[in-house]
């Protein structure tokens, strides 16, 4: 009976296999299309989407610092409409486009002389220039301007030195300096009150 009973349960089991096959089937085929999604597809779409969302991120801030860009040239553009002609000759006096050398040293003389001192030497040279190799001065490896686009701004250095001076000509001479040449940085004034004489170091900048 054991036997018999054993055969029969057997038999419906696979009867209910072969009914039940395409069921099987499917379900078998939906288990491992789910364990591959949880397992292999969704952890790589979050990633994709994860990085997707950065580049897009990273175009946006990219195309905000351009339009930042294009907002700033309008309106640099838009300022440099406004200046007048006369303006633009104005910063021209103040900072040359060229090297000069020649009318800067007729102003310096004239300066002084109408001063009523006495040149006793002026010495006019571009910064970086190889004039005199045997003596370089020591200035040019030391005078780094400290603004944008430096590499643009030529430096002219000027000793200048004096006889017959006092102390109130020397004084009535500096702001002369200032108020008549363009751009100038006076570096150094060396005043000898006994042997009256004087010399004064400056620097004055030109448009390369």
């Amino acid at each position: 009976m054991a036997v018999a009973a054993k055969h029969k349960n057997k038999n419906d089991i696979n009867s209910f296999l072969n009914a039940n096959f395409n069921i099987l089937v499917v379900l078998v085929v939906v288990i491992v299309l789910a364990a591959a999604y949880f397992l292999i597809i969704k952890p790589k779409f979050e990633l994709t989407l994860v990085a997707i969302k950065d580049n897009i991120g990273q175009q946006e801030q990219f195309y905000q610092s351009q339009r930042q860009k294009l907002v700033d040239l309008q309106a640099a553009a838009a300022m440099y409409h406004k200046i007048s002609d006369s303006d633009i000759r104005k910063i021209k006096e103040v900072l040359p486009d060229e090297y000069a050398k020649e009318k800067l040293f007729g102003e310096l003389e004239d300066i002084i002389t109408q001063q009523g001192l006495l040149i006793t030497g002026i010495n006019l040279e571009k910064i970086g220039e190889a004039d005199n190799e045997a003596e370089p001065m020591a200035a040019k490896d030391e005078r780094l301007l400290d603004i944008p686009n430096s590499e643009h701004v030529g430096v002219i250095a000027a000793n200048i030195k004096l006889s017959s001076t006092d102390y109130a000509g020397l004084k009535n001479l500096l702001p002369l300096f200032e108020s008549n040449l363009q751009l100038v940085d006076i570096d150094s004034i060396d005043f000898d009150q006994e042997d009256k004489t004087a010399e004064i170091t400056l620097y004055t900048y030109y448009f390369k």
